[in-house]
């Protein structure tokens, strides 16, 4: 297994940057989340609005005013879905920026079984062998799980969901479209960065990089987009419909989309460990920055600070007209995630911590 080690050297830079956006993925905050989540510091020093005082109910009505007048992607505004999907990209390339030393507990697991799994992978397609039949029928069950497929099945439960005035099954379908997307750009940026051999190509070692410059494909197997897209739309999936039956076939979904990608011998056992791995956390990145954009339900909630008091309250605003309990019902299941704690936000500047301990609640 020497060979492989020494072909695996030159993508370490880049397996490196890999897992570094994998876990800024995790608690990375798109730009437009953070806006809408809470008052910075510099606001709540400049307000310092009073709860139950003209100011505090200016500030509720001003927070409140985006939220029923925002844009959502969809068909009648497909500018929007641009937009959306350029916040999501700036987020997640940026986001090992975010990353702290506490990550260090799951990224070096991680980045020790994606070694592991690139050093086994030429001795794990070779014990696999070659038969004709296996590899015609994996190959079938891989095609329902390429990044057109999965973001067809995303774009038809939008449809279903429109045209049956299901607003939750539209919403899985635009956030699932929107995680494929992202998946898929992400995945396509690291084939052509890490510009490895598929198991069929070459010597069969899955070299990256192997001819150095003098040969350059544009369809690299690292990571693999089949497992990438089939995993974000089986998060969001199961993110939106949290019912254990339904999360099963999800993510049992895209675990058999991406054994058969290994089994017809497109794709080595690390291509699709982190193919799966990011797809799942865009997946959820997507689920999570969503919901902190979509509060315009009947519902607002607005940090209010006190700074000389060290004090702090909120202006809650409830519209009984507008009032959506479902909606607001899956807010507060995508918020309850333990990946999305008040330790997160105050880390990443959601919400600011540099204020002394604070004695009371403002009344």
């Amino acid at each position: 297994m020497i060979v492989p080690i020494a072909r695996s050297t030159n993508i370490l830079p880049r397996l490196a940057y890999s897992l570094l956006l994998c876990t800024g993925l995790i608690y990375g905050p798109r730009p437009a989340f953070a806006q809408l989540t809470g008052l910075s510091t510099a606001q709540a020093q400049d307000a310092e609005p009073v709860p139950g005082s003209s100011a505090s109910n200016q500030a509720a009505e001003d927070q409140r005013q985006p939220s029923t007048e925002s844009i959502v992607c969809g068909v009648a505004h497909l500018g929007q879905c641009l937009k959306d999907i350029g916040h999501d990209q700036a987020g997640i390339w940026t986001s090992p920026l975010r990353i702290a030393p506490r990550d260090a507990i799951w990224l070096l697991p991680f980045a020790g079984a994606t070694g592991i799994a690139i050093h086994y992978d030429a001795q794990a397609l070779q014990n696999l062998g070659i038969d004709k039949s296996r590899i015609d029928t994996s190959n079938t069950i891989s095609a329902f799980g390429s990044p057109y497929a999965t973001f067809g099945g995303a774009a038809a439960l939008y449809f279903l969901g429109l045209g049956t005035h299901n607003e939750h099954l539209a919403e899985t379908g635009r956030l699932g479209a929107e995680a494929v997307l992202d998946a898929s750009l992400v995945v396509e940026a690291l084939k052509l960065a890490t510009n490895r051999e598929r198991p069929n190509e070459g010597n069969g070692q899955g070299g990256f990089w192997p001819h150095g410059t003098r040969s350059y494909g544009v369809d690299g197997a690292f990571p693999s987009g089949h497992a990438a897209a089939s995993f974000a739309l089986a998060r969001v999936i199961a993110s939106e419909y949290p019912a254990k039956p339904v999360q099963v076939a999800a993510y049992a979904f895209a675990l058999a989309i991406s054994a058969s990608r290994v089994t017809s011998r497109q794709h080595f056992p690390s291509d699709v460990l982190v193919g799966g791995t990011f797809g799942y956390l865009i997946g959820g990145y997507v689920v999570r920055h969503y919901a902190g954009e979509n509060v315009g339900s009947g519902f607002s909630f607005v940090p209010l600070v006190d700074v000389p008091t060290h004090t702090f309250g909120a202006s809650i605003d409830l519209r009984p007209d507008q009032l959506d309990l479902a909606k607001i019902g899956r807010l507060v299941n995508r918020m309850s995630s333990p990946l999305v704690s008040l330790k997160t936000y105050q880390r990443d500047g959601l919400i600011e911590g540099q204020y002394p301990p604070i004695p009371e609640l403002a009344r």
